[in-house]
Parts: structure tokens; C-alpha cells; sequence
């Protein structure tokens, strides 16, 4: 039997629903609460990166929740001042695109996934990025920057 992750071993530190694509694809949602402690995100951000290489990216159907957390990535990465060496850049871009792909089976009209696992500047970012854009934008400039950090997974 495969090992539970911690996160999972107190329902008041996640919210769990079902949900189906538009195309009938049915899929599970896990979400931390503001409950969870430090180890427990630790937990969760360790799950996200696993099933990360399991996971794929749509090219042509990302959802505005991947292009958000994209934006923010690149502007806080590229763009910011953060403090990071090239190894915990690398690190942190690995992550997020491990993200990214978990977020391809949501739509648009989905609650946004918290932001409990991502840095404060890059989840305020993400943020600023839903409430400007209700819907999925035509940004080719940012979805080849977007597939370029995922095929280096």
C-alpha cells in the first residue's frame, strides 16, 4: 500500500472534491486550509512535485489558472529582485511547472487553487493575474514560456 501523505492524515487540513472535465474526464481536488501547519504544506508541496512527472500539459488548452501561476512565476523569477541563487531558481521553476501541469483538468469557472504552497510575492502576483483576467487569455509570448519551463521537466 502506498504511503499516505501527511497532509491527508487531518481532514482540517484539506478540502477534497470531485470534480469532471468538459469532456467527462473525472478527476479529484485537493486543496490545503489555512489549518494546515508547516509540515503538512511541506507534504503537499512533496505530492505536487510527485505527481508531477505523471502529469502533462495542454499547449493548446491552458486554463487561466496555469497562465496565472506562469505570469507570476516569470515576473517574480525573471523580473524581481528574490534573492535566489541559480540553484533554488531552478528548484523553484521545477515546482511550479509540477504545478502547472496539476492544474491542466480545471476550468476557468473553478475556484482558484489557494496559494498556501507558493511563495507570498509569487501567490500575490497569481492573484493580481485572476482578478485582472475573469477568463483564459491569448498570450502566445507567455504560453512558449510556459511549455518552455515544462519540457524541462
Amino acid at each position: 500500500m502506498a504511503k499516505i501523505p501527511f497532509f491527508l492524515t487531518n481532514p482540517k487540513w484539506y478540502r477534497y472534491e470531485e470534480n469532471v472535465t468538459d469532456d467527462g474526464t473525472a478527476f479529484q481536488r485537493f486543496e490545503l486550509t489555512n489549518k494546515a501547519p508547516e509540515q503538512a504544506i511541506d507534504s503537499f508541496k512533496q505530492t505536487m512535485l510527485d505527481i508531477g512527472a505523471d502529469n502533462h500539459i495542454d499547449p493548446n488548452n491552458l486554463n487561466r489558472f496555469q497562465q496565472a501561476l506562469g505570469f507570476a512565476m516569470r515576473q517574480h523569477l525573471f523580473h524581481e529582485s528574490h534573492g535566489l541563487n541559480s540553484v533554488q531558481i531552478a528548484d523553484e521553476l521545477h515546482f511550479m511547472s509540477c504545478a502547472i501541469r496539476s492544474y491542466q483538468l480545471l476550468n476557468d469557472t473553478l475556484t482558484a487553487p489557494n496559494t498556501l504552497i507558493f511563495r507570498k510575492r509569487i501567490a500575490t502576483l497569481y492573484r493580481q493575474y485572476l482578478k485582472q483576467h475573469q477568463t483564459r487569455t491569448n498570450d502566445p509570448e507567455l504560453t512558449n514560456w510556459i511549455i518552455a519551463q515544462d519540457n524541462k521537466i
